[in-house]
């Protein structure tokens, strides 16, 4: 038996929707025609959906079958615009020509749980999208993305497919702190070539103790996962810093930033076509690989090495039981009477910050927070968990210490 195909065309019509939309035939919306769909829209196996006009969604998006616009066309505007979170999800081809973002329900306003294909631009208004397991945004040649804020990005992963210099308008976020932290990349020479980057606000669970010479501390609180998916072709990196998520002991002379990249074995720096902007605060380098990149700063000349031991110092319970109550880091005061350091935790907040001046029985810290240099507001005991710390023994000629100690309960 034939199956049926219902074909629907549409011109110079508004038309509004405000039961459940279920799709299993033909759907065409012309251009100059607006509809508005007020509950979900569910396109099953083989239904299609032809979008070239103006289609205002308001509930959650099922695509199981097909979902595009018409090739020769630019117009086609789809825009996701509910009062509550929405959806977006199924197993079929979701492909966009113009698409705009406008949920102002909730921080994270839109869940995505497939991949979409972007091929003209993408409005970000408010609501961030956040891509679960199987989410991605994929952009097209001629793709481009307005309006990224911290009100509206995508929360962690983009690819961009094609031959085109792009920014990825990607951020993450901690709490009810939202940072949008673009990457760009120059124009590979393939118009077949395939990136993917994802940013993460937290510790890459790698080895920040191996590292190149002349790399000074390096920012653990962040990083990038940058990958070339179709050939070995290197490009142009350009990273950003932000005073939200990068410790300020990283930027706070610019001049010294550097992009580094681990390369499996210890970090090294991308030394090739570096630019510093102190204006955008970005930094550009041509990469000599992909992988895991973060921010740095070089080490300071002329700078020596600790003589401090610092394996013996790295974890304390702060219970009240007067054993390892206070993490301490044995002769450092001695040794560097003027030290200062600063604990963070693994956001970049900072947790604890102490000056020493010619004191043999420092203040070092109880596992508690004054709020002054927090988000917590109060003073609070913090959580069991991991740490890091630099430590600047502000004689002048040895070079700072970075490590990570465990508060245990």
């Amino acid at each position: 038996m034939k199956e049926k195909i219902f074909l629907l065309v549409i011109t110079c019509f508004v038309i509004v929707v405000k039961a459940q939309m279920t799709n299993i035939g033909s759907f065409y919306i012309s251009e100059n025609t607006l509809i508005s769909v007020h509950e979900d829209i569910l396109i099953k196996d083989y239904g299609a959906i032809v979008n070239d006009g103006d289609l205002y969604l308001f509930k959650n998006f099922t695509n199981d079958g097909k979902f595009k616009f018409t090739n020769d066309k630019i117009t086609g505007l789809t825009s996701f615009v509910g009062s509550d979170s929405q959806t977006i999800s199924g197993r079929g081809t979701s492909s966009f020509m113009l698409v705009e973002f406008d949920n102002q329900s909730a921080d994270l306003a839109f869940n995505l749980d497939k991949e979409i294909e972007i091929a003209g631009t993408t409005f970000f208004e408010n609501g961030i999208l956040k891509a679960g397991e199987q989410g991605i945004v994929t952009y097209f040649n001629g793709a481009t993305n307005i309006g990224v804020s911290n009100k509206s990005y995508v929360n962690n992963k983009v690819q961009k497919r094609g031959n085109e210099r792009f920014v990825f308008p990607v951020g993450d976020y901690h709490s009810k702190t939202f940072v949008p932290r673009a990457v760009t990349i120059s124009a590979p020479s393939d118009p077949t070539t395939n990136f993917y980057v994802c940013f993460n606000w937290e510790k890459a669970n790698i080895d920040f103790s191996t590292k190149e010479e002349d790399i000074g501390l390096i920012d653990m609180n962040e990083f990038w996962d940058v990958q070339n998916k179709s050939n070995d072709e290197l490009i142009a990196l350009t990273l950003t810093w932000s005073n939200l998520t990068t410790p300020e002991d990283i930027y706070s002379d610019p001049s010294k930033i550097i992009i580094v990249r681990w390369n499996g074995e210890k970090w090294i720096k991308e030394r090739e076509g570096v630019k510093i902007d102190s204006s955008r605060k970005s930094i550009t380098a041509n990469v000599s690989g992909y992988g895991i990149f973060t921010l740095a700063c070089e080490k300071k000349r002329g700078t020596i090495d600790p003589v401090i031991d610092f394996s013996v110092s790295n974890s304390f319970s702060p219970d009240g039981d007067g054993i390892n109550d206070e993490f301490v880091i044995p002769g450092l005061a001695e040794a560097y009477p003027t030290f200062k350091i600063k604990i963070y935790n693994r956001y970049g907040n900072t947790v604890y910050k102490y000056s020493n001046n010619n004191q043999l029985n420092p203040i070092w810290w109880d596992g508690k927070s004054d709020g002054r240099l927090t988000l917590t507001g109060k003073t609070k005991v913090m959580p069991a968990t991991t740490y890091w710390y630099v430590v600047d023994f502000n004689d002048g000629k040895t070079k700072p210490y970075q490590g990570w100690l465990y508060l245990n309960k």
